[in-house]
């Protein structure tokens, strides 16, 4: 079977990343890098693309849609679950019992929205990072689709100049 996979890789300031999460929807430069694979051929090495990336944070889990200038990603809304122990416990665990601590953690499931893309002190780490998996039909064919998108901080690209 025919299969697409796509690492989206966008860069937002605060302003914009605050935005995002009020609900304000956003029009940005970022890369996508798509690589085709069919059995054990894959289109690599893969070419990074600049386009146009539409944000919205609609609260409606809607799938990435592929336009011709780029894409229109409405960030997803998947609530985690925290590990729900107070310290002494965690430290009581960590101490006499890690095989538990372990199996609690593995447990825990990260939360992926827009509040992932707020500062540290505000709750949040600066980043979303998800997989989303589409199957599509191209010509009446079946088509796997892998997006990769992560939206981190312009800090971290301004950094690494």
């Amino acid at each position: 079977m025919l299969s697409l996979t796509i690492q989206h890789l966008i860069h937002l300031t605060r302003d914009q990343r605050y935005a995002l999460h009020t609900g304000i929807e956003i029009v940005v430069a970022g890369i996508s890098i798509p690589v085709w694979h069919m059995d054990k051929t894959t289109s690599e090495p893969a070419r990074e693309v600049f386009c146009k990336y539409y944000l919205s944070n609609g609260k409606d889990d809607l799938p990435i849609q592929i336009r011709n200038d780029g894409y229109e990603v409405s960030i997803p809304h998947r609530e985690g679950k925290k590990l729900d122990i107070t310290d002494e416990q965690w430290l009581d665990l960590g101490m006499n019992n890690p095989e538990e601590l372990e199996k609690l953690y593995q447990k825990c499931i990260s939360e992926v929205s827009s509040k992932n893309l707020l500062d540290i002190c505000d709750g949040g780490c600066q980043c979303l990072a998800y997989r989303e998996h589409n199957k599509l039909k191209q010509e009446n064919n079946p088509l796997n689709v892998v997006h990769f998108m992560q939206i981190v901080d312009m800090g971290k690209l301004v950094g690494s100049l």
